[in-house]
C-alpha cells in the first residue's frame, strides 16, 4: 500500500514538473523596453525585465503607466505593448503541423505584426479579451481595450477628423477548400470565409476548391477549381450611379456570375475581359469556362491563325475547325443576356444559349451546351443560390468612443468573434468595436488608433530604437523610424 502511494506521489510530482517545464518554455524575447516592464510566470513571483530577457509560456507581462515594450515571439511575430497593458502569453507552439498561439489581453493594448503561425494556419493565432476573441490571419493590426473616457480623450487630443480608407469591394461569401489573393504582385494572402477583396486583387482557387465572392453592389461571382480572376476596377456609389464602374479580368478556369446594382443601373459600366472576348452584360446570370488555348496567348501567335488565310478560314469557311473540348472558351447564359465583343464584331447571347469561342479571331459558334466535364465546374454552385453575407458591408458611425475593444487592420485581415458569437471580418483600412453584447464594423479607423504615437513594430529598426521616446510623434516621413524626439 505504501509503495502504491509512493508511486502515485511520484507520478503526480512528475506531471506537475512537466507542466511547470511547459509553462517555463522560452517562446520569445524583449527586443526593447522603455519604463517599467514586469513579467510573472504562473506560480512564481513577478520580476523586472528588460531588453534581451527571454519570455515564457504562461507569463503575464505588465507595462507601467509611462512605459512601452517591443517583444518578439519565436514565430517572428512582433508586438509593441502600450502603457498600462496587461497581457498573458498562454501558449506558443511553433512545431511544424501543430502551429498555434494563444494570448490573453486584459487591459491596455498592442500593435502587432504576426509571424509564420498565422500564415501557416489561418486562425491558429488568437488573442482573447473580456469582450471578444481576435483571430489573426497573417496580419498587421492594432488592438486596444478602452476604459470609460480614456480613448475619447486621446481621440479629442489628436485634432484630426477620421476619414474613410477602406477599399474593400467584396467579401468571400462561401469557400470550400483553398483560395488566395494578392494585390499587384504583393505577397499572397490566404482567403477564408468573410475575408476582404480589394481592387487590383488577383484571386485564385486551389485544386478541388471553389469560392463565392459577394461584391458590395450585390454582384456575386463563383470561382470553380483552379480559377483565376483579377478585380481591375470596382467603384460602387449608390448615390451617384453615373460614376459606377466594374471591370474584371477572367484569366482561366470557370466563372459563374450574377450581376448586381452596377449592371442594373448602368449596363455599360460592367465589363469582363477574357483571353478571347470582352463580355458586356444586360442584367445577367451566366457561366464562362476558359481552358487550353483560351488560357495562354499561344493561339494569337499561331501562324495558322495570324495569317490572312488563317483568319479567312476561321471566320468564313470553317469556324468549327478548332472546336475541341477544353480548348477555348465557352459562355452560357442562364438569365438575361450578354454581349460578346470580339475583334471588330459583337454577338448577343440570349438566355438559354451557349457559345464556343476558339480565340478572338474565330466567329462564336452556337452549340447545345458546355461539354459535360466542363459544365460541372467542380461542383461550384450558381452564385444566385448563395445569399449575400449578412451585414457584410454595413458600417456603424463612429460617434463617441465607448468602452470596449477597438481593432483596426493595417495589412491583411482579422476575424473578431463578439460576445454574441457572431464573427466579423475586417481587412486593411477597416476597424471595429466590440462591447459586452456584440461587435460592430466601424465606418472609419478611430483617430486615436490611426495617429497612435506608440511605435509600430513593422517600422522599428535597430537605429530607430535609440531615438524612441514615449512622447515622440510618428515620423511618417522618416524611413525606417516610427517616432522622432520632440
Amino acid at each position: 500500500m505504501a509503495v502504491t502511494l509512493l508511486m502515485r506521489t511520484i507520478v503526480i510530482l512528475a506531471a506537475l514538473l512537466s507542466q511547470a517545464s511547459l509553462a517555463a518554455e522560452e517562446v520569445g524575447t524583449v527586443a526593447f523596453s522603455r519604463g517599467v516592464l514586469t513579467g510573472q510566470v504562473d506560480g512564481e513571483p513577478p520580476r523586472l525585465i528588460g531588453k534581451g530577457v527571454p519570455l515564457h509560456n504562461g507569463e503575464t507581462l505588465n507595462t507601467g503607466s509611462r512605459a512601452f515594450a517591443l517583444i518578439t515571439l519565436d514565430d517572428g511575430s512582433k508586438m509593441t505593448l502600450r502603457p498600462n497593458t496587461t497581457i498573458k502569453i498562454e501558449n506558443i507552439d511553433t512545431r511544424k503541423g501543430s502551429e498555434s498561439a494563444l494570448m490573453s489581453l486584459f487591459r491596455g493594448g498592442l500593435r502587432a505584426v504576426t509571424g509564420f503561425i498565422s500564415k501557416a494556419r489561418p486562425d491558429a493565432f488568437r488573442i482573447n479579451t473580456s469582450v471578444a476573441t481576435i483571430g489573426i490571419r497573417g496580419t498587421e493590426f492594432d488592438a486596444r481595450m478602452c476604459e470609460a473616457g480614456e480613448c475619447q480623450q486621446e481621440e479629442d487630443a489628436t485634432g484630426q477628423t477620421a476619414q474613410r480608407e477602406s477599399r474593400v469591394v467584396g467579401r468571400i461569401a462561401l469557400l470550400r477548400g483553398k483560395a488566395s489573393a494578392a494585390v499587384d504582385g504583393q505577397e499572397s494572402r490566404v482567403l477564408t470565409h468573410g475575408a476582404a477583396i480589394y481592387e487590383r486583387d488577383q484571386i485564385q482557387t486551389g485544386i478541388k476548391s471553389y469560392a463565392v465572392i459577394a461584391f458590395n453592389d450585390e454582384t456575386r461571382a463563383t470561382l470553380s477549381p483552379q480559377t483565376v480572376i483579377r478585380v481591375e476596377e470596382h467603384e460602387y456609389k449608390p448615390e451617384r450611379p453615373a460614376e459606377n464602374n466594374s471591370f474584371l479580368s477572367f484569366l482561366q478556369g470557370g466563372l459563374r456570375m450574377v450581376t448586381g446594382a452596377i449592371g442594373r443601373l448602368n449596363k455599360k459600366a460592367f465589363r469582363i475581359a477574357t483571353p478571347t472576348a470582352t463580355i458586356g452584360i444586360r442584367g445577367t446570370g451566366f457561366d464562362l469556362v476558359c481552358e487550353g488555348a483560351c488560357v495562354s496567348s499561344n493561339a494569337a501567335l499561331d501562324p495558322a491563325v495570324n495569317s490572312l488565310l488563317g483568319k479567312f478560314l476561321q471566320l468564313f469557311i470553317k469556324p468549327a475547325y478548332a472546336v475541341g473540348e477544353g480548348n477555348g472558351m465557352y459562355a452560357k447564359v442562364w438569365s438575361g443576356a450578354i454581349e460578346l465583343h470580339l475583334s471588330g464584331s459583337m454577338m448577343v447571347l440570349n438566355n438559354g444559349r451557349t457559345a464556343y469561342l476558339k480565340n478572338n479571331f474565330a466567329r462564336p459558334l452556337l452549340i447545345p451546351d458546355i461539354p459535360p466535364k466542363l459544365r460541372a465546374m467542380g461542383g461550384a454552385p450558381r452564385p444566385d443560390k448563395v445569399p449575400m453575407p449578412e451585414d457584410a458591408f454595413s458600417e456603424t458611425p463612429l460617434g463617441n468612443i465607448e468602452p470596449g475593444l477597438y481593432v483596426n487592420v493595417r495589412k491583411g485581415d482579422v476575424a473578431v468573434q463578439g460576445a454574441d458569437g457572431k464573427v466579423i471580418n475586417i481587412g486593411s483600412g477597416e476597424a471595429l468595436r466590440a462591447g459586452f453584447r456584440n461587435a460592430v464594423r466601424l465606418g472609419f479607423v478611430p483617430t486615436f488608433q490611426k495617429y497612435d504615437k506608440i511605435p509600430n513594430p513593422a517600422r522599428v529598426t535597430v537605429q530607430a530604437e535609440k531615438l524612441m521616446n514615449l512622447f515622440g510623434a510618428e515620423g511618417s516621413d522618416k524611413e525606417g523610424m516610427e517616432c522622432t524626439v520632440q
